[in-house]
């Protein structure tokens, strides 16, 4: 079986992918990656290449992941075979988003964290999986485990983010994205232009899903995975 390298997003962990991988049988053995604290993107794309062998490999990235996962291909394109991309977009965040992101850190600054709120998890999810507890559960509980200073780390050093389009485009690898149609952080139509002009990306798009998708769907998930690790 191949060998698929996992990256997870913002406040997640290796608890991420164990949904998905408890509901069916896989065709791939997951190696658990971890986002390190670094200054920057840059810094943190040279610790994911501590974390790997030195033979291109099936690397995937959830979110912030999938950014990362894009940086170090273009950084070490002949360490990648396959990329998958999960929930994200390798683009600059909207100028909204960054000014969110510098309230955030000024306000753990100032009255400490004390976890990510429910409507913040709700709105991370399609409407449909708001009564889903067990993953509301999940989310709640590896944000409380890395606390806040992991979350002020990882805001300060991947908030300036460059538009990799051009770099990815010359990739010459397949490059395998996947959303959810309800996902509110991705815009779908700048990820379907992209696909359009790339004949090594392919997008899927899943239905009644938001931007966890791993966690929304892991079934169908699974099976997306299973049909493009090669």
């Amino acid at each position: 079986m191949q060998r698929l390298f996992l990256l997870p997003g913002t406040m997640c962990d290796e608890r991420l992918w164990q949904p998905m991988l408890s509901v069916a049988e896989n065709h791939f053995i997951p190696h658990f990656l971890t986002i390190h604290n670094g200054d920057s993107i840059d810094e943190i794309v040279q610790q994911i290449a501590t974390q790997l062998p030195n033979e291109p490999v099936n690397l995937l990235g959830f979110s912030l992941g999938g950014y990362l996962a894009t940086a170090f291909a273009v950084r070490y394109p002949e360490k990648v075979s396959t990329l998958f991309i999960v929930s994200n977009l390798p683009c600059a965040l909207p100028v909204e988003e960054v000014k969110e992101r510098s309230r955030t850190i000024l306000w753990i600054k100032k009255h400490g964290y004390r976890g990510i709120p429910k409507k913040r998890i709700l709105n991370l999810m399609a409407n449909n999986a708001h009564d889903n507890t067990e993953v509301i559960a999940l989310i709640a509980e590896m944000d409380k485990s890395l606390g806040g200073e992991v979350l002020m780390a990882q805001l300060r050093a991947t908030t300036q983010r460059v538009n990799l389009f051009k770099q990815l485009r010359a990739l010459p690898i397949n490059k395998h994205f996947c959303v959810g149609r309800e996902d509110t952080l991705v815009n779908l139509d700048d990820l379907n232009r992209l696909a359009f002009a790339d004949k090594k990306m392919h997008l899927t798009v899943f239905e009644r899903t938001g931007h966890m998708l791993p966690l929304e769907q892991p079934k169908e998930f699974s099976s997306w995975l299973n049909n493009n690790v090669k």
